[in-house]
């Protein structure tokens, strides 16, 4: 069967891109053929306009001026990440607006349609929301229409009650609806009165075994035993912290991200420094750690897959409930903290039983196969 896949914009998210990549390779396993589309919502306000807002609201928070990133320029810093996707994704020529859609997917005869993985129930993530409950295609009814492993990224309600009322409706018309949290579980029966299953993540849908012909091993021999570090939202304190927990360990730290994320020229003279990693570079990275530190949901979930000790700083503003619903799941809790002050270095030293983990992984993952492949076929 052709499936379309709908997900959040591939850019420069490692996890995003692995989740896709993930969905894909289960599909193609299960007898299917993906296709991930590359929708775009709406033109965004003129580069120029962007730049003054941006430049006034940071004077005005005496900050330091910073300019917008141009078109060409997030080309440049992408060329690693989109040369993945071009050459390990089946990835749709750019879909703009719910017209283009709506079209593209009713010309190509796709069998059913896939909303997921990732946050692409959270506002402020998805671009023009109303399309990831597929409103655009309401009145279509020879489509299977299907979630798997969406996820509203935190436990609190963000629709107004209007789209609530809506989204309800659309989701009545699914076929299947599943979700990544279980915090989305009780979200979807409170608010839509709607029993929502609880999946992994596509990525976890992989075993370590299929992730192996990712890793590039001079960048593991390069990295080997140290600290990983993969903090979205780093400050001093945390640089801090991460370095008391090399040091504990006796070793180092290293990083798989761009040296600078926010540009501080007007013109970029040297793009290696706002570059993005190779998606290689990254997965390798779980593997030459010794020990990894992260405020980010699938850099706990690859430091799972790759059976290592870490520690996970919940984020409440990108979503805590992401980092409870999955360590719960596998009996890490003590794994995640608030603030890096909280580390009990004791911690550190701790190692993890993987064996338990690993037996129940390979358990839900069979479920959800199974479940994944029976709504398609259905």
């Amino acid at each position: 069967m052709k499936v379309a896949i709908l997900t959040q914009p591939l850019h420069t998210n490692y996890g995003g891109t692995l989740q896709a990549y993930a969905l894909q390779k289960v599909l193609i396993n299960l007898g299917h053929e993906p296709e991930t589309i590359n929708y775009r919502s709406k033109i965004k306000r003129p580069l120029f306009i962007r730049v003054v807002l941006s430049k006034i609201k940071r004077i005005v928070l005496c900050r330091k001026i910073t300019f917008d990133f141009t078109t060409q320029d997030r080309i440049n810093i992408r060329t690693h990440h989109q040369s993945f996707i071009d050459t390990r994704l089946n990835y749709s020529e750019e879909i703009n607006g719910t017209e283009g859609l709506r079209d593209y997917i009713l010309k190509n005869n796709y069998g059913a349609v896939i909303i997921g993985s990732d946050q692409t129930w959270r506002p402020i993530y998805s671009p023009r929301i109303d399309s990831f409950f597929l409103d655009f295609l309401s009145d279509v009814n020879d489509i299977k229409k299907m979630a798997y492993a969406a996820s509203f990224g935190t436990d609190k309600w963000e629709f107004t009650e209007s789209q609530t009322n809506l989204f309800k409706l659309l989701l009545s018309k699914f076929d299947y609806v599943s979700v990544r949290e279980s915090s989305g579980v009780k979200l979807c029966s409170e608010k839509f009165g709607l029993k929502a299953e609880l999946v992994l993540d596509p990525t976890l849908l992989l075993t370590f075994e299929d992730y192996t012909h990712l890793l590039d091993n001079d960048y593991i021999n390069l990295h080997k035993g140290k600290v990983f570090s993969y903090v979205l939202d780093e400050n001093y304190d945390k640089k801090n912290s991460i370095d008391t927990v090399a040091s504990t360990l006796r070793t180092t730290s290293f990083y798989t991200y761009p040296k600078k994320i926010t540009k501080d020229e007007y013109v970029i003279r040297n793009y290696s420094e706002y570059e993005y990693p190779p998606i290689e570079y990254w997965i390798s990275s779980f593997k030459a750690a010794e020990f990894i530190v992260t405020d980010s949901f699938h850099g706990t979930v690859f430091s799972i897959i790759f059976n290592k000790p870490f520690i996970a700083i919940a984020n409440e503003e990108r979503g805590k409930a992401r980092f409870t619903s999955l360590l719960e799941m596998f009996g890490l809790e003590r794994r995640l903290v608030s603030n890096l002050d909280d580390v009990d270095l004791k911690l550190v030293n701790e190692k993890i039983n993987y064996g338990p983990i690993n037996e129940k992984i390979a358990y839900f993952r069979e479920e959800c196969l199974k479940k994944l492949q029976l709504m398609l076929i259905k």
